[in-house]
């Protein structure tokens, strides 16, 4: 009985530790990254608008640096880009925010939230 045991604890300690190594941003702007401590940047979902929806809208970051969406309506909403799989933020309920994303490319990036089409659109531009 002891063996067994002492497996299962060892199976459990390999999990625990396997998951510790997975952590920090996620270099791949389609899959957004963990890690500890806030965004470089947190853009605001206001509400279902038009250009009105995301603030600020244009944002600008730099590459490398990380965004973040924070849901202030108190309708789940999404931050999609428009073309290619360069970021998405999952579908947001009232008053979260998405994991860091880190941009690792330059250039334009229009977005728009999934759940109410292109009405309801944004942009944000990589340095």
């Amino acid at each position: 009985m002891r063996p067994l045991r002492t497996s299962i604890a060892f199976a459990i300690l390999l999990l625990g530790l396997s998951s510790l190594s997975c952590g920090g941003d996620d270099k791949n702007p389609t899959n957004p990254g963990g890690g500890g401590g806030a965004a470089d940047e947190t853009i605001t979902i206001v509400a279902n608008n038009g250009a009105n929806s995301y603030s600020p809208d244009p944002d600008t970051v730099l590459v490398g640096q990380t965004v973040a969406w924070h849901n202030a309506d108190g309708t789940p909403h999404t931050a999609t880009a428009n073309v290619g799989p360069e970021f998405t933020t999952g579908t947001l309920g009232a008053g979260s925010t998405s994991a860091k994303i880190t941009m690792g490319t330059v250039g334009s990036f229009p977005y728009h939230c999934v759940i109410h089409g292109l009405s309801m659109a944004g942009t944000l531009v990589v340095k």
